[in-house]
């Protein structure tokens, strides 16, 4: 699991320059789906099995973006989204994850 707060592209970077080990099958993706980070290099270095975005509904910012949304679809992540999914929880077993969501929200891109 990889809990990334609010980083930006430039800590990304760094990140992915100095070659820290950042696969992780859970990605709290940064900065709320944010462009203004969760640049490509970044994500394809995670590549998460599950992108969650803590999101608020209707927030004013328009987190999160679409193109975050759809970069992590596109490297085979299953996107979870607070704004509607509520409260996102991950049970870690021998044989994986077992995910909760507090509401239904199962209209998202099974995991690989």
């Amino acid at each position: 699991m990889l809990l990334t707060g609010d980083i930006g592209k430039e800590a990304e970077a760094e990140m992915v320059r100095n070659d820290l080990p950042l696969r992780s099958e859970v990605l709290k993706v940064p900065h709320h789906g944010s462009k203004s980070s969760n640049s490509y290099p970044f994500a394809r270095e995670v590549k998460p099995l599950f992108a969650v975005i803590s999101v608020g509904k209707g927030n004013p910012f328009g987190h999160p973006a679409h193109k975050v949304i759809r970069r992590y679809e596109g490297l085979g992540a299953r996107v979870l989204r607070t704004d509607r999914c509520g409260a996102i929880q991950f049970i870690g077993s021998p044989e994986g994850w077992n995910l909760r969501t507090y509401l239904r929200c199962n209209a998202f891109q099974p995991p690989r």
